[in-house]
C-alpha cells in the first residue's frame, strides 16, 4: 500500500507539487486539474513538463481523474462527447504518464429523474468498463454526494449490477459522509469487496447542519477505524489525500503526517507498510 496525493491539493503547477510532496515523502500523484485545465485537457507543454518530472524525480501518477460523466443524463451532448471522445482521450493521457487506472463519476441526479435511468447509467458504465478492458485500463467509480453512487451502499449496487473486474471502487469516506450515510463502517461495510483506492478526507457537520472540510483528525470520520479495516484483506493500492480544506499546502502537509502517523501506529507492529 502506497500514499499519494492530488496534486492539485498543493498546486496547479505539477512540479511545484512534486516538489512540496516529495520533501513530505509522498512520491505518488493523482492527477485531476493543472494549470490549463482539467485533464486530459491540457496544453501540450503541460503534458510535456509533467513527463519531464516524472522522469527526472522518479515519482509515479497513481490515477488520472478527468471528470468523466460527472453531468446528468439530460445533458445529451456532453454524453455524446464523452462516449465518442472523452474516455478515449483520457485513455490516451493516462498511458502518456503511465497509469492505468482512471477515476470516474455515476450521472448527477436531477429532480424528479426517472428511476429508469439507473438501469441506461448501469448500461453505460458497463459499456466503459469493457472498453477499459480491452484497452488495459481500469476505471475507478467515486462516489459523490447529488450524484448515484453517493454512498457506499449505493455505489456497492452499481458495481454488484455491473459486475465488471475492470470497473473498481474509488471509496470516498468524506463524500459518503456528505450524503448523510456514516462512512464507517456501514458505507465500508457495503463497498468493501469492491475499493480499490482510497480517497482521504474529514469532515464535520458545522452549527448550521452544513458540511465542513477540515483537516484529518478533526472531523467525524472514523479513519483510524477505517484504516485499521483496510489491512484486513483488501486491495488497495493507494490511499490518497484529497485535502479539500485551506490553506491548501498547510493542511496538505499536515494530512499527510497524520495518515503517516496512523498508519505506524496502528499497521507497523503487523509489519505492514505504506511507502
Amino acid at each position: 500500500m502506497e500514499l499519494a496525493i492530488v496534486s492539485d491539493e498543493i498546486s496547479l503547477d505539477f512540479r511545484e507539487a512534486v516538489d512540496h510532496g516529495l520533501e513530505w515523502g509522498v512520491e505518488n500523484y493523482e492527477i485531476c486539474n493543472l494549470k490549463s485545465g482539467r485533464v486530459p485537457y491540457v496544453n501540450a507543454d503541460e503534458i510535456d513538463s509533467i513527463l519531464d518530472v516524472i522522469d527526472a524525480y522518479e515519482v509515479k501518477v497513481s490515477a488520472i481523474s478527468p471528470g468523466l460523466f460527472k453531468i446528468s443524463m439530460r445533458d445529451e451532448e456532453q454524453l455524446k462527447q464523452q462516449l465518442e471522445e472523452k474516455i478515449y482521450d483520457s485513455f490516451r493521457f493516462a498511458e502518456k504518464v503511465g497509469t492505468r487506472d482512471v477515476i470516474i463519476h455515476s450521472f448527477k441526479r436531477y429532480a424528479d429523474e426517472p428511476a429508469s435511468d439507473y438501469m441506461q447509467i448501469v448500461h453505460i458504465l458497463g459499456r466503459m468498463a469493457t472498453l477499459a478492458e480491452k484497452y488495459g485500463f481500469r476505471l475507478l467509480l467515486e462516489n459523490e454526494i447529488g450524484y448515484w453512487c453517493d454512498t457506499g451502499d449505493n455505489t456497492s449496487r452499481v458495481l454488484e449490477d455491473i459486475n465488471s473486474r475492470a470497473l473498481r471502487a474509488n471509496w470516498d469516506p468524506g463524500n459518503a459522509f456528505a450524503a448523510g450515510e456514516i462512512p464507517y463502517p456501514y458505507g465500508y461495510l457495503a463497498v468493501r469487496k469492491f475499493i480499490s483506492n482510497i480517497h482521504i478526507k474529514d469532515a464535520r457537520q458545522s452549527p448550521s447542519r452544513d458540511v465542513e472540510w477540515v483537516s484529518v483528525g478533526l472531523g467525524e470520520i472514523d479513519w483510524m477505524g477505517q484504516l485499521q479495516a483496510i489491512r484486513n484483506g483488501l486491495d488497495v493500492r493507494y490511499l490518497t489525500v484529497e485535502t479539500q480544506c485551506q490553506p491548501l499546502l498547510e493542511c496538505s502537509r499536515r494530512n499527510v503526517d497524520r495518515i503517516h502517523n496512523l498508519m505506524y501506529e496502528y499497521l507497523m507492529n503487523d509489519n505492514y507498510m505504506i511507502r
